[in-house]
């Protein structure tokens, strides 16, 4: 089972992440405007979300704690 979870959470992990990337890429590309500035600001945040929602999938990925370890 725990093979299955870990092999399960990498393909979500990349699957999600090339969605995020192609979905960042439209976005700036279709809704900012063509100021660097801009840019400057909006990759580094994109580029740092990804991160919340992977966090979620990775702790699916972890086995169960047991609560009756000491």
């Amino acid at each position: 089972m725990e093979k299955t979870r870990k092999a399960f959470g990498m393909l979500l992990i990349l699957i999600f992440l090339v969605v995020y990337c192609f979905g960042a890429m439209l976005l700036a590309v279709h809704f900012l405007p063509d100021n660097r500035w801009v840019e400057l600001i909006f990759y580094p945040i994109a580029g740092v979300l990804w991160i919340f929602p992977v966090m979620k999938i990775v702790n699916f990925m972890q086995p169960p704690e047991d609560d009756e370890e000491l």
